[in-house]
């Protein structure tokens, strides 16, 4: 053993030494007397990663002794010997075939009454030895170096461990094969019902014939043999990431489909780290190289079998699979409001402006309802009716409103994130699109507010010269102290608002996937009583459009219902809930100064327009905080990744800021670009 680091002077009353010293004494089982052991190096606290790597260092260190060193290995050598092994290969922190919810009840029941062990099944044993929830914790903080350090001590590996790993070999190759043809992956993957070139039943042809011969002295398997046993794993990853792109791209996906890959792509990783060890026996290797593939195979065996039965990674793997395939839509979408040169900044402009013009309309709709006196439920329908269509009416007509782009154009961003594996390898390209992101959020808030403010103290002009001025100065005066930023809780509404345009984006993608997996175009083209009412090419219009803008129509009219039943629910609950939106405020500002007859105390006006400014930024930045943090995770980026832009953000807002808020001159746009 290697000597790590240096250690405080250990005494005879150190219970690892204790536990050590009992493993150098005969005995039959030496189960009882490893669970002992671990439960030495266990830290009181699971978090604490100084204290756990200081305990199995010391564990190192103790091992420098012989007589402890040749103790250990033996114990281990003889669990491993007295036990079966193959379940701990080939199910330990493998998805089972049974599905998401029938795995997470089967956790859950786990959770409440712990299962039966069997003390003769390896698998049972690891359980037994790490036999607090906390373990998976602790464990995962200690460094791969000094795990590789500890199992060493099974090495060089026994032949009936080798002997265990062939048989798991071959019953994983035998699973892989079956879910590579599963009729879910065939409906997204459509080539591989040519089973002549399915790379998954070539791959158990080829690991039959590895494992034949690994112990064949005339014909033995080679290195050679083994680089191509690893061809076929990695064309079986190919094809999982062509399912993934396909269910992204044009076939949607489900649970069920998002399940088979994830477990598909576990069980091939697996295989993998079993085909390295086996290899050993064929490979003229160093022996620490030999010790590094055990190692490594043994400490995510162990890692994942200590997370079995956790209801955290089981919810976060699944489904941070589905989101990254719903976010995808999101992300395709969001690629359309990032401005990359003048005339697209333009464009943006053009059709914000457009928005703000019926949001003016639908603002005075809405204060003209409020006027009928409904009851609250009533009332908060009535105003979700008039959003919801209001915003349907913007998506038809190809409008922009402002506050809806963050959540798309994170998911875009995080897209971008995801192609250099969650780091960040190419900062200044980020940098580029955030600013460019930046400056299109800027053309779509002044597009909308530019307009339906001027629109709206026109309305309210014309309404008040005939006569019938929908808002009352009382009315007025209440629009006015809605968005006082300091004396009200207007930003804590501006931000229920962008949890809400965050939830939108989310239900928009999911939508346009349930719609692609579904099939729904095609369907609706087929309807035998829509073609012979509108003629087949027509019906084929109609499918292709409500394919492609089903998540649009859906989620605008969540997003305008969750505007109307918010204040609503608040009422009825006697919670202090409400939303606030820039452009919607903004146009209220407008009625309510005209109603006024502009005679406002200037500082209610100036905190007024301020405040308009502060909901604004509130509505952005949470719903483009969330979205990007959801996009992030399911790309399995951290966020924290993404604050290291922030002092390059910083330092550009400082040499260039009229980039974050103009076009781009053209003659600059050419070096950036390249």
């Amino acid at each position: 053993m290697t000597h790590h680091t240096a250690f405080t002077p250990i005494t005879a009353t150190d219970s690892t030494s204790e536990a050590l010293a009992a493993l150098t004494t005969a005995s039959s089982d030496p189960l009882p007397r490893l669970i002992h052991l671990f439960d030495t190096l266990r830290p009181k606290r699971a978090s604490d990663r100084a204290e756990a790597q200081k305990r199995w260092q010391r564990l190192l260190h103790l091992l420098e002794v012989p007589c402890y060193y040749d103790g250990l290995r033996s114990a281990l050598l003889a669990l491993f010997a007295q036990r079966r092994q193959y379940r701990f290969y080939t199910e330990s922190g493998l998805l089972p075939n049974t599905g998401f919810f029938s795995e997470l009840r089967r956790k859950l029941s786990h959770r409440l009454l712990p299962e039966l062990v069997d003390p003769n099944d390896l698998r049972d044993c690891i359980r037994l030895i790490f036999h607090r929830p906390s373990d998976a914790i602790w464990m995962k903080n200690i460094p791969l170096a000094d795990q590789i350090a500890f199992w060493r001590l099974l090495t060089p590996l026994s032949p009936r461990i080798l002997g265990q790993i062939a048989v798991s070999a071959r019953v994983l190759s035998q699973r892989i094969c079956a879910m590579g043809l599963e009729p879910e992956l065939l409906r997204v993957v459509p080539t591989l019902r040519d089973t002549e070139h399915s790379p998954f039943l070539s791959l158990i042809n080829e690991m039959t014939e590895f494992l034949a011969r690994l112990g064949d002295e005339e014909q033995p398997v080679s290195e050679v043999d083994k680089r191509h046993l690893l061809v076929f794993t990695d064309q079986c990853h190919a094809m999982v990431r062509q399912a993934h792109r396909q269910a992204t791209a044009t076939a949607g996906t489900s649970m069920s489909l998002s399940f088979q890959l994830t477990r598909l792509e576990q069980h091939l990783k697996r295989l993998e780290l079993m085909i390295e060890v086996l290899a050993v026996t064929v490979e003229t290797l160093p022996e620490e190289e030999v010790v590094v593939r055990w190692s490594t195979f043994m400490a995510d065996v162990c890692q994942q079998e200590l997370e079995r039965n956790s209801l955290r990674r089981h919810c976060a793997d699944l489904l941070g699979r589905v989101s990254l395939l719903v976010t995808e839509n999101a992300a395709r979408t969001g690629e359309h409001y990032i401005a990359d040169n003048r005339q697209q900044w333009w464009a943006i402009l053009r059709a914000a402006a457009g928005a703000g013009l019926l949001i003016a309309l639908l603002a005075l709709l809405k204060i003209i309802g409020s006027t009928l006196h409904l009851p609250v439920l009533s009332q908060g329908l009535l105003n979700g009716l008039i959003y919801g269509g209001g915003f349907i009416l913007v998506h038809l007509l190809h409008f922009t409103i402002a506050t809806k782009q963050p959540a798309m154009t994170a998911a875009a961003i995080a897209g971008t994130i995801s192609q250099s594996s969650g780091r960040l390898r190419e900062q200044g390209r980020l940098v580029e699109l955030m600013v460019a992101t930046a400056r299109s959020q800027f053309a779509a808030i002044m597009g909308n507010v530019s307009v339906a403010f001027p629109l709206a103290l026109l309305v309210g002009t014309l309404s008040l010269v005939s006569g019938h001025n929908p808002v009352s100065p009382e009315k007025a005066r209440i629009l006015l102290e809605e968005v006082q930023p300091f004396s009200t809780l207007s930003l804590a509404y501006a931000a229920i608002a962008g949890v809400w345009l965050f939830v939108t984006g989310l239900v928009s993608g999911y939508v346009d996937n349930l719609s692609a997996y579904g099939q729904v175009g095609p369907r609706i083209a087929g309807l035998g009583w829509l073609c012979r009412l509108a003629g087949e090419r027509r019906a084929e219009w109609i499918g292709d459009y409500v394919s492609s803008n089903a998540g649009g129509l859906v989620g605008n009219l969540f997003f305008g219902m969750m505007l109307g039943l918010t204040p609503a629910v608040g009422g009825m609950l006697g919670l202090p809930l409400d939303i606030r939106h820039v452009a919607f405020s903004s146009a209220n500002i407008g009625y309510a100064l005209v109603a006024l007859e502009f005679s406002v105390n200037l500082k209610l006006g100036a905190l007024a327009v301020l405040g308009v400014a502060l909901i604004g930024l509130v509505n952005l930045m949470v719903s483009f905080t969330l979205a990007l943090l959801v996009a992030m995770r399911s790309r399995g980026a951290r966020f924290r990744s993404a604050l290291t832009l922030l002092p390059l953000l910083r330092q550009r807002l400082f040499s260039s800021p009229r980039d974050f808020f103009l076009p781009v001159d053209p003659l600059q746009e050419a070096p950036r670009s390249s």
